[in-house]
């Protein structure tokens, strides 16, 4: 198996560029790559393209010319069948805003990435446990996200992103909303948690305290991913 989990390749992404618009160039010919149980911390400020490469490397933009490689393999990018695929199977999303499903308990937010894929119940509640109380969450589980402060949603989506144990993980400003005290913890949780199911990470942020809890720090310039 190969050692690097994600491979771009000659990245180019142009926004507008139809009737009067302009067109703007955001990445040419960008290649970057990331190895396995790499955490990357990706420190740049607004507009500079953070969102739109996590949105490539995540397989939620096909609107590029280029090549992404999944664990060696080439991904077809305009084949969105199996692109869903690969990005279910290989995976993982922590936004700045959580997503949790309102009517649910947190638990039920935490497993329903692998009961929609068709695992047992017993098994996908017994591994949604561990992580919230991996997280700190063991006596909140049974809580809906509007009885949870901001902290544990967060938690609580980046508990639903690892059970998977995708092969990748994004996160995008994911302690955004979040006071200092909150996004260390948070990101203390996260970081541990990538570590002990061997996740390779992408991490977009502005807050420096991020940047002392992952391996390697990178920004980006003039369209490409630089290393700090």
């Amino acid at each position: 198996m190969s050692d690097t989990v994600l491979k771009l390749q000659k990245v180019t992404k142009v926004f507008g560029g139809k009737g009067d618009m302009p067109s703007i160039e955001i990445f040419k010919g960008m290649d970057f790559a990331i190895k396995r149980n790499e955490v990357l911390g990706l420190f740049s400020p607004s507009g500079s393209g953070k969102t739109t490469f996590l949105q490539i490397a995540g397989l939620l933009d096909s609107k590029f010319s280029g090549n992404i490689y999944i664990n060696g393999s080439r991904v077809d990018t305009k084949n969105d069948l199996q692109t869903s695929i690969i990005r279910r199977k290989n995976i993982g999303f922590v936004f700045q805003f959580h997503h949790l499903i309102q009517e649910f308990s947190a638990l039920e937010n935490v497993i329903f990435p692998l009961l929609f894929d068709g695992r047992k119940k017993k098994i996908a509640t017994q591994k949604g446990q561990y992580l919230l109380e991996k997280v700190g969450l063991v006596n909140r589980m049974n809580n809906r996200p509007a009885e949870l402060s901001g902290g544990e949603q967060q938690r609580v989506a980046i508990c639903r992103a690892i059970i998977n144990e995708p092969a990748l993980l994004f996160a995008d400003e994911p302690t955004g909303n979040l006071d200092q005290s909150t996004t260390t913890k948070v990101m203390r949780f996260l970081i541990e948690l990538i570590k002990e199911h061997n996740i390779s990470a992408i991490i977009a942020s502005h807050n420096p305290i991020i940047s002392k809890l992952v391996d390697k720090s990178a920004k980006i310039v003039d369209g490409k991913v630089v290393y700090s």
